[in-house]
């Protein structure tokens, strides 16, 4: 006996290729009828198929492989394996394994930027199985990707999908089994995009601050932290921003904003992408922290960012008002009416601000007769 057309060698596969059944008969009869029986897990015999011996008393015949499970064959000259006066064979017996596939369950609620590795394998181990990877975001699932095995039958895709967004998904990988025509698929799992602060502090390097620092600037690299974050924008997606600040205080930082996470921000970039130029970086609405230069309206005043402890956020929804009565951005003057209440303005009432006062940090809100709605400052 051997499998005929299963795509693993010796192994048999359910409802893949056939068992081909092959002998010699002993008999002085012409035509001598061989039958194939078999068992179950029942193990009561049943007829399978029937041959004819050849001349040379050679026979051979095939029958399709059936479902999974562990059977018993015989060949008999007429008659049940177990009947006393039947001439048999010996018993041989075989296991037909299900095709599998198997993928390993990726973690339920993962950080909406991230990309993780989905992995798994198909069983019989072996190459070239083209996998499809599916993930399913409404009512159908997708082909995403497809990858073929490799010789110890296993797969791996990157999930992208949906990177950014604040949502739910479930993925699974499937083969297609040419000789059942039929899928193989694995179990589904869910994922969640979900909110994730997952911030990083690092020392900041003279390239970090290449455009805001300069000779004779108050602090240097050497006393600032840069951190990164991430923030849902005005999109209602999540995005990684950055803000440096002055040593020290990157964990009040930290965990204010980790507190406001869900509260939308337009952006949060490195004020060099401006070149240091803060009227510029006010008018793309950018929330930042160090930038060494004067204040924004006064060119007499060295600016508190310039020791990296001030931030400024949702620059157009809260302007500033200059020592002269000059509002900036010009993009934010429909904001300089407080009321009614616009997303991404802030008030004595906001998370952000209560967080950030909380930890010492004065808001310009409260300031008069100026107002910096924008700015937070920790002298402390």
């Amino acid at each position: 006996m051997a499998p005929k057309g299963s795509p693993v060698a010796g192994r048999y596969l359910e409802n893949t290729g056939s068992i081909a059944f092959s002998g010699t008969a002993t008999s002085d009869d012409e035509d001598q009828k061989v039958e194939i029986w078999s068992a179950g897990a029942s193990e009561d015999w049943e007829k399978l198929i029937s041959t004819t011996a050849d001349d040379s008393g050679d026979w051979g015949t095939s029958k399709e492989t059936g479902a999974e499970g562990r059977r018993q064959f015989a060949a008999t000259l007429g008659g049940s394996p177990d009947a006393a006066d039947t001439v048999r064979s010996e018993v041989v017996t075989i296991t037909v394994t299900e095709p599998t596939i198997t993928m390993n369950k990726p973690p339920s609620a993962i950080d909406s930027l991230t990309t993780p590795k989905i992995t798994g394998s198909v069983s019989p181990a072996r190459a070239g199985v083209l996998v499809h990877f599916q993930v399913k975001s409404g009512e159908a699932y997708h082909d995403k990707a497809t990858q073929k095995t490799d010789s110890r039958g296993r797969f791996s895709f990157t999930f992208s999908t949906g990177k950014g967004e604040l949502r739910s998904y479930w993925v699974r990988a499937r083969h297609w089994n040419g000789s059942s025509d039929s899928w193989v698929t694995s179990a589904s799992a869910p994922i969640r995009r979900g909110r994730v602060l997952n911030a990083t502090i690092e020392q900041t390097t003279s390239g970090m601050v290449a455009k805001t620092y300069r000779a004779g600037c108050p602090v240097g690299p050497s006393k600032l932290r840069t951190v990164r974050m991430n923030y849902q924008g005005f999109d209602g997606k999540m995005h990684r921003g950055v803000l440096i600040v002055r040593a020290g205080m990157e964990h009040k930082v930290t965990r204010s904003f980790g507190a406001n996470l869900g509260k939308p921000i337009r952006r949060m970039d490195n004020p060099g992408l401006w070149g240091g130029n803060d009227p510029k970086q006010m008018e793309a609405d950018n929330t930042s922290a160090f930038n060494c230069r004067k204040v924004t309206g006064n060119p007499y005043a060295q600016s508190p960012h310039s020791y990296g402890i001030a931030i400024d956020v949702n620059t157009r929804e809260n302007p500033y008002r200059d020592v002269n009565g000059k509002w900036w951005p010009e993009s934010g003057k429909s904001y300089i009416k407080r009321t009614p209440w616009r997303e991404g303005m802030l008030t004595k009432s906001s998370v952000l601000t209560k967080q950030l006062r909380s930890r010492g940090y004065f808001w310009g809100g409260l300031w008069y007769p100026g107002r910096d709605y924008q700015h937070f400052e920790n002298n402390n």
